[in-house]
């Protein structure tokens, strides 16, 4: 190319390609399998399965009204006497579609038409191609609890002995010595460490979400040594806690509104407390035990602080459901199992788990230590819970319907995990007893699930790859005995999590470089066992802090109620500190896959699509911050281009420009500099930059400043 300009036209054409490409991408949704993707699964599991059992399948599940069973794909496909009851992909053309809108004969269910938010939800369904799980038949709940006692998640946490290596010499800690011996059994070897500038930028965005200050690049390039003070340095940092506490508000599905309400206020004015006393955990390095526990029954601890009620958001910050008592408990249900111990229990609430050892009896065990326990108006400025005057008997509800009691049942803890020891809860709610059962280092689950997510978010891909189910169905770890050291480390260090990250940090496999080795790749395409490290594209809440920081712009100030991101005046504070609006999320917040707010987010998926390039070429925000930092960079006179050249790539990416990206950079400005003022006039239009500033935001653009290798 020779000049900047054919390069972001050439991108400009890539772009519409991409957007030509989305209606194909729409057709092939259309006709998706039964086998489908997980959060389709999970659509599915939570909205519809329920639907049809509380409607459909009296009639038409084991009795086959006019031939036709709805309790499997395969049946639907089939269809009864009147042919297939669906068409994937295809709402308008489903017989079952026609049926339940009431607009021809026969009209279901008979005794009157469902609401319209479950027509909605069939229809959705359908549209994404009636996803069904794979494997239809329903496996006895005894062969479910049989299988269940051999499963890997279920067993004890033993820490297990380090394995014997051929290479004592690569591994700078245990971590090492488990990643180590996998690759040598199959013939491979750990990569080079990366360069100590590469370390330093992808540790300061893990730990801080920002990029690193010129005084730690400086003792980054000093000396290798120095890399435990670097550590440390990190973790201190007040913005190690901004930036793992937004890890966890996706497991918490944080928002600062409550989602549709008709015409009430759906706002959560005070949600952000609980954000911040997140933030403050992680920077105090809470226990992680303690840290659940308080999150599901601070109101019932001593306490010093009542801020401290500030940690309940945990459960009190999900959506409002139109105020539907029953479904507020299932997603707080959802985010305490999910969350925490990466249980699917919500699966149980209509019958039992299809897959795991849950019985329908447990899940409404739980639901009644929820609906024991109520949002107190006082004090006003925490979202807390307490125990109600008389604590609820709960009952099973046949087929998940309110209305339709079964067996009353104790409030106790799950009996896959509390096993003889099921025991009912004492007095009160019992949620102090259920937070003391999930954080007890006796569980097997909640020390594995919380080392898998710390370990996902460094190495970009977790150990157990669904990082909210571990049930039957999952994988098991791609290095299970790492799993377990990790897991028994966290809990033999008094639950520390900076502990945790320091072991990670430390070792020779997170300072890897991560540059492709093919004679590695032919064995291992996707790095399952960690040969090199894993490059990670920036998250939104990255790259906006780091376009902001790059700019000298970012206001570090911490905590804070919500701030608006998208209005103007730009707001300078950190993603972190955005308004989350669950009903109307930003569309910027979901062109960079933000996490949805609607429901407990296990990971984030990545996505490269036209938009989020078009945003950082055409936004004023990204223009604002360009301006801002070439203005940073001009030097006195504003002469001299190869130090402007040379400091920008100091700033951004702790290096000198190579030969021939200075001499792009030069061609570039002296081309369009010869047409051009090095400014805009002061009258000119405020979104027109000049030469220098576009060869500025063309630099942030790049994937050397997007992605972290």
């Amino acid at each position: 190319m020779n000049s900047l300009s054919n390069r972001l036209s050439f991108l400009a054409r890539l772009m519409v390609i991409g957007l030509l490409a989305a209606g194909a991408l729409e057709q092939a949704r259309a006709q998706a399998p039964a086998t489908a993707a997980p959060q389709a699964i999970e659509f599915f599991e939570r909205h519809v399965r329920p639907l049809l059992a509380e409607h459909c399948l009296a009639c038409h599940g084991e009795k086959q009204k006019g031939g036709l069973r709805l309790d499997s794909r395969a049946a639907m496909l089939t269809g009864g006497d009147s042919g297939s009851a669906i068409v994937p992909g295809q709402p308008s053309e489903s017989r079952l579609i026609q049926a339940v809108e009431y607009h021809d004969e026969p009209k279901m269910p008979p005794d009157g038409r469902l609401p319209d938010a479950a027509v909605a939800t069939l229809t959705e369904w359908i549209r994404l191609g009636a996803p069904w799980p794979a494997g239809e038949e329903k496996a006895p709940a005894a062969a479910r609890g049989d299988a269940a006692k051999d499963h890997w998640a279920f067993q004890p946490i033993r820490k297990p002995a380090l394995p014997e290596l051929k290479d004592r010499a690569w591994p700078a800690n245990p971590i090492d010595t488990f990643i180590l011996a996998e690759l040598e059994a199959r013939g491979l070897a750990p990569s080079a460490a990366a360069e100590p500038r590469v370390q330093l930028r992808r540790a300061s965005f893990d730990v801080m979400g920002l990029p690193p200050s010129p005084e730690l690049q400086a003792l980054a390039t000093a000396a290798p040594q120095n890399w435990s003070a670097i550590v440390e340095n990190l973790l201190a940092s007040p913005h190690f806690g901004e930036r793992w506490a937004r890890h966890w508000l996706d497991v918490a599905r944080y928002a600062d509104t409550k989602g549709y309400l008709f015409t009430q206020d759906r706002s959560y004015p005070n949600a952000y407390r609980y954000r911040d006393w997140v933030v403050q955990a992680f920077n105090s390095d809470m226990p992680y035990d303690e840290f659940l526990v308080r999150q599901i029954a601070a109101d019932r601890l001593p306490r010093e602080q009542v801020s401290e009620l500030a940690a309940m958001g945990f459960l009190t910050v999900g959506r409002r459901f139109l105020n539907n008592p029953h479904d507020i408990i299932d997603d707080r249900i959802d985010v305490l199992a999910r969350g925490t111990m990466a249980l699917t229990v919500s699966c149980a609430r209509c019958h039992d788990h299809k897959y795991d050892p849950i019985p329908t009896k447990d899940y409404y065990s739980l639901y009644g230590v929820l609906a024991s326990s109520v949002e107190p108006s006082e004090p006003a400025e925490y979202m807390t819970l307490a125990d109600a005057g008389q604590p609820v008997v709960p009952h099973v509800f046949v087929r998940g319907n309110p209305g339709n009691h079964g067996e009353a049942v104790p409030r106790q803890f799950l009996s896959v995990i509390a096993g003889e020891n099921q025991q009912p809860f004492g007095p009160g709610s019992g949620r102090l007893e259920l937070a003391r059962a999930i954080a007890s280092p006796d569980n097997p689950l909640t020390a594995r699930v919380i080392v898998n997510r710390v370990w996902m978010v460094y190495f970009d891909k977790p150990l157990v790859a669904t990082p909210s189910d571990f049930g039957l169905r999952s994988e098991p770890p791609t290095h299970p005995a790492l799993l377990d050291f990790l897991a028994s480390y966290l809990i033999e260090h008094h639950w520390s999590l900076k502990d945790l990250h320091r072991l990670i940090l430390e070792s020779a496999t997170y300072r890897q470089s991560s540059i492709d080795r093919g004679e590695c790749r032919q064995v291992d395409a996707d790095n399952r066992l960690l040969w090199r490290m894993n490059r990670k594209r920036l998250d939104f809440e990255g790259l906006r802090d780091a376009l902001l920081a790059s700019s000298g712009l970012l206001d570090r100030t911490l905590g804070g109620p919500a701030a608006e991101l998208t209005k103007s005046p730009t707001c300078r504070r950190r993603t972190l500190y955005g308004l989350i609006d669950r009903q109307n999320l930003p569309n910027v917040f979901r062109t960079f896959d933000f996490a949805s707010p609607d429901t407990h987010a296990p990971m984030r998926f990545t996505t490269v699509v036209p938009q989020q390039a078009l945003y950082m070429m055409n936004s004023p925000f990204v223009v604002e911050m360009a301006r801002s930092l070439a203005g940073q960079l001009t030097t006195a006179d504003g002469a001299d281009p190869i130090e402007r050249v040379t400091r920008l790539y100091e700033r951004l990416f702790a290096r000198r420009p190579a030969d021939g990206e200075l001499q792009i950079a030069l061609a570039f400005l002296k081309q369009e500099e010869a047409v051009e003022p090095l400014a805009p006039a002061a009258t000119s239009d405020p979104n027109k930059l000049s030469p220098w500033e576009r060869y500025v935001q063309a630099v942030l653009l790049s994937n050397e400043f997007m992605y972290v290798d």
